[in-house]
């Protein structure tokens, strides 16, 4: 017996997705949930409904999850950071076009990072603020969901490729408990071109999944990350349950959540 989730309110799509799977529909507050015994491909299922659908994972014990990581970037936000900074000093086509091939997985992440930052040389720090106040939102269902996971007491954390600018401010406006992203370096109120430190890349954002654990003394099959490019990747593969949010291909084929049509607070749904 394989339990689905149908993330959303529809009864009739439930009713007859529940049909033509043989199975048992159970209604739950925000969501449905089809027990069945038959065999389906859950990713057909997903395009021919234009619905998000996810196995509920029988084996894993959701009530044990002590801590969130959430990518920054078209994830917790809707925006590309970089990007739009891009945009406000007259070089989105070139910026962008890196951003999109590094999230697709095509071009290391460090070394593309370090060539869009100096693409920014010049740039006033007033333009940070102009994006953070004028070009940033919350991607649809974040406050929810982070308010959800403190209700839960569940620790909450961010970590990005993109600028400690903007995630320091998520974290004071969000009440996150951490974050870790990239420094840049600033003199006299403008981007010097230069990176501080180690680029926030694949792999750094495991290490603090791993560092995180440590200090909260959690296993990691106790974590849930949430992210959308390939330099999410490595901290999916080491976290208890993985969620790729309206995320590259790359992504979307190694997570074990999917979620493309809804919010972030769908993610509430594994917890009713």
């Amino acid at each position: 017996m394989k339990t689905i989730i149908l993330h959303s309110q529809d009864l009739a799509l439930a009713q007859n997705l529940s049909s033509n799977l043989n199975g048992e529909l159970e209604q739950r507050k925000n969501h449905f949930r089809i027990h069945t015994k038959l065999s389906f491909n859950l990713e057909q299922l997903r395009q021919s409904n234009r619905a998000d659908l996810n196995l509920f994972k029988d084996n894993f014990n959701y009530s044990e999850i002590g801590l969130f990581v959430s990518d920054m970037d078209s994830t917790l936000v809707t925006i590309e950071t970089i990007d739009e900074i891009a945009k406000l000093v007259g070089i989105e086509n070139e910026v962008a076009s890196i951003t999109k091939k590094t999230m697709l997985g095509y071009q290391d992440f460090s070394s593309s990072f370090k060539a869009r930052v100096l693409m920014l040389r010049g740039t006033k720090i007033e333009i940070l603020k102009q994006v953070y106040d004028e070009k940033l939102n919350y991607s649809d269902g974040a406050i929810e969901l982070i308010d959800f996971l403190k209700s839960m007491n569940i620790k909450t954390a961010l970590v990005s490729g993109g600028l400690s600018y903007f995630a320091q401010q998520l974290q004071n406006q969000l009440g996150l408990d951490s974050f870790k992203a990239n420094n840049v370096e600033i003199i006299n109120n403008y981007l010097t071109g230069s990176v501080i430190g180690t680029v926030v890349g694949p792999q750094e954002k495991a290490n603090y999944i791993n560092e995180l654990c440590m200090i909260y003394g959690l296993k990691k099959n106790q974590v849930l990350a949430i992210g959308d490019g390939a330099n999410d990747l490595e901290m999916m593969r080491i976290v208890g349950l993985s969620i790729a949010y309206k995320a590259k291909p790359l992504l979307q084929k190694n997570c074990d959540v999917i979620i493309n049509f809804t919010s972030l607070d769908s993610v509430i749904d594994f917890f009713d």
